[in-house]
């Protein structure tokens, strides 16, 4: 038994004696989101109101995210404590110096897509070479189109890219401004609900349906406080992940819970983009060995696709990208 394993047994004895202090005083911390709240951080908001964070000693301040790049500069240079960001982010900002580490995955599939409207140039992936594709800048689909696209026997380089921010992509696409975007699919939903009130039919290109198969987003923390703070890690992790769980077994609980803190959001489509999400997060890893479990050869495949195709030259290993050693089993059903 290592001597970080006696010691972490040690902490959770104390923890729990801690936990039955009424006076519990409250570490505080901020967690800084991926992006603006959407149905991806349903197990956040439900942890939050079901007390689990204040039952481990955390005060946790929850922060908007603008894109997983801006997430991993934020939580290196300890803006914030915690993060939720796409592996190759973290992968491309450790080669630069800006150094993060997972510590948990909670979307081990990729939900990465290409959107067009049917009946126009687009009727097969080779089409998209010649057409316009709208795409936020350095969003991680777009950082990725080249992996797409050499699995599916494109050139990436013969697709027009034209720069937007993230919430023109979509009314861009159904006035037909641009032919494709790239976004994940927990933004179909709101593609299709916007296609049908423009009386178009939307079609899509899934990365995962043509082979590309990574790590994409988890939660982060700073190499300093992954070195100093192994406790807080884990309670964060286990209250977190545990919210997840619960939104699964509950999902009218984790949509309450999301509303009430974010009471802007549509809850129909909030609860669209929930039922989406699981074939991402509630994967045969995920059932099998637990929320959040992250395999060293998967990993190392992702960093290699990173080299590939993201310019990451330095020597970055997989050891420093990730580590699950402050990881809590916290089980999901079926």
């Amino acid at each position: 038994m290592s001597s970080r394993t006696l010691l972490r047994g040690l902490a959770c004895v104390i923890t729990a004696a801690v936990l039955a202090s009424p006076t519990q005083a409250q570490d505080k911390f901020t967690l800084a989101l991926n992006w603006i709240p959407h149905a991806l951080h349903f197990g956040i908001y439900l942890a939050q109101e079901r007390g689990w964070y204040r039952d481990a000693g955390i005060d946790l301040t929850i922060q908007r995210g603008f894109g997983s790049t801006d997430t991993v500069k934020r939580v290196a240079t300890g803006s914030a404590d915690f993060g939720m960001a796409d592996a190759a982010s973290v992968m491309v900002g450790r080669a630069n110096g800006i150094n993060t580490k997972l510590v948990a995955m909670l979307m081990e599939r990729p939900a990465d897509a290409i959107y067009f409207v049917k009946g126009g140039d687009i009727k097969s992936v080779k089409d998209l070479e010649g057409n316009t594709m709208g795409a936020a800048a350095g969003e991680t689909s777009l950082n990725l189109l080249p992996v797409f696209a050499k699995s599916a026997g494109i050139d990436s380089k013969k697709i027009n890219i034209v720069t937007m921010s993230s919430p023109n992509k979509i009314p861009s696409l159904v006035q037909r401004r641009v032919d494709t975007i790239v976004t994940f699919t927990n933004e179909e939903p709101m593609i299709r609900n916007a296609a049908k009130s423009a009386n178009a039919e939307i079609g899509r290109f899934l990365f995962a349906d043509y082979g590309v198969d990574y790590y994409s987003i988890g939660f982060i923390v700073s190499d300093k406080m992954f070195q100093s703070k192994p406790q807080a890690i884990e309670k964060f992790l286990e209250a977190t992940l545990r919210g997840y769980a619960e939104a699964f077994r509950d999902p009218a609980a984790g949509l309450d819970a999301f509303i009430k803190n974010n009471p802007e959001s549509s809850r129909d489509l909030m609860q669209q983009q929930w039922e989406a999400l699981q074939y991402n997060i509630k994967t045969p890893t995920a059932l099998a060995k637990g929320l959040g479990f992250i395999d060293e050869d998967k990993m190392s495949k992702t960093l290699q696709l990173m080299r590939e195709f993201q310019n990451v030259k330095a020597d970055v290993k997989p050891s420093e990208v990730y580590s699950i050693d402050e990881l809590p089993r916290v089980d999901v059903n079926p």
